[in-house]
């Protein structure tokens, strides 16, 4: 196998027999001078085949142990799920279990409150999110709680649809519409160009896709941090204002206005994504 790119010393991206791109997962494979020839796939413990490249950024932000842990979980649970699962699932339920393990171990609880009527669409989903969480809990010494069970689920929905949504052209349809508009408004109040190949437009734009299915399936965040709100929005007014801006257009496309727990989210990825372009 031709090893082409180091993502860290143990992770890197290869080609093989077939010319075909993998991430693999192994000790020392990222470390020798790129390109090389790994002649000892004994070496390689994990490959990841077909992950869109704006994902590679995780495995630069996330514990390899916390990576892999989800990697085994993820496989578990596709043996319990009817249908194909989109490849990218490991990488964004990573990002998501690492960000809300963060977020909890510095006492910042931001989540969906847990949604039975969920629970009753998908009981099986719901199951193997509940287990998923046990396990994340147990594992990594923390203690997500129960609304996380309802995000889990959320992520398992989308990469069930997520292989064929992808083939779709956003131009009809309302999700990649209120994409577009959100991300219009970011650059016109910051005056700055988005960079749509980013890692962070990525999780923002993952994050708007779900606002969208969460306000379709009648799902909503709780309003339990109101003084974290407040707090962030007057460290960061500029960022409290576009996003003043973008719930002003999320009230006239769905009917009401974001709660604070929706807002708070907003100013975090807001944040990202603004740092990001303005420091690049």
């Amino acid at each position: 196998m031709k090893v082409i790119k180091k993502i860290n010393n143990n992770v890197a991206v290869g080609l093989d027999g077939n010319e075909r791109e993998v991430i693999i997962f192994g000790k020392g494979v990222g470390f020798p001078h790129m390109p090389y020839e790994l002649t000892d796939l004994s070496r390689i413990t994990k490959t990841f085949y077909d992950i869109d490249r704006r994902y590679y950024a995780v495995l630069q932000d996330i514990p390899e142990d916390v990576f892999l842990l989800v990697s085994r979980l993820v496989e578990t649970a596709k043996t319990r799920i009817s249908g194909n699962l989109n490849p990218n699932l490991t990488f964004v339920l990573a990002d998501h279990v690492n960000f809300a393990a963060d977020r909890k171990k510095k006492g910042i609880d931001v989540g969906l409150p847990y949604s039975y009527e969920l629970e009753y669409q998908y009981p099986e989903l719901t199951r193997i999110a509940r287990w998923f969480v046990k396990n994340i809990n147990e594992r990594m010494h923390v203690s997500l709680d129960k609304s996380e069970v309802t995000s889990i689920t959320f992520h398992f929905l989308n990469a069930m649809e997520g292989e064929k949504a992808e083939k779709k052209s956003a131009k009809g349809d309302r999700t990649g519409r209120v994409i577009s508009v959100v991300t219009k408004i970011v650059e016109d109040y910051f005056q700055v160009s988005v960079d749509r190949n980013s890692f962070h437009y990525f999780r923002f734009k993952n994050h708007i896709k779900f606002f969208v299915q969460r306000k379709e399936k009648g799902a909503d965040f709780s309003q339990e941090n109101e003084e974290l709100y407040e707090n962030l929005r007057t460290a960061y007014p500029e960022v409290a204002e576009c996003v003043a801006r973008i719930d002003g257009y999320l009230e006239e496309e769905f009917g009401e206005r974001c709660p604070k727990e929706e807002l708070l989210y907003l100013m975090i990825h807001v944040k990202q994504l603004y740092s990001k372009e303005s420091s690049s």
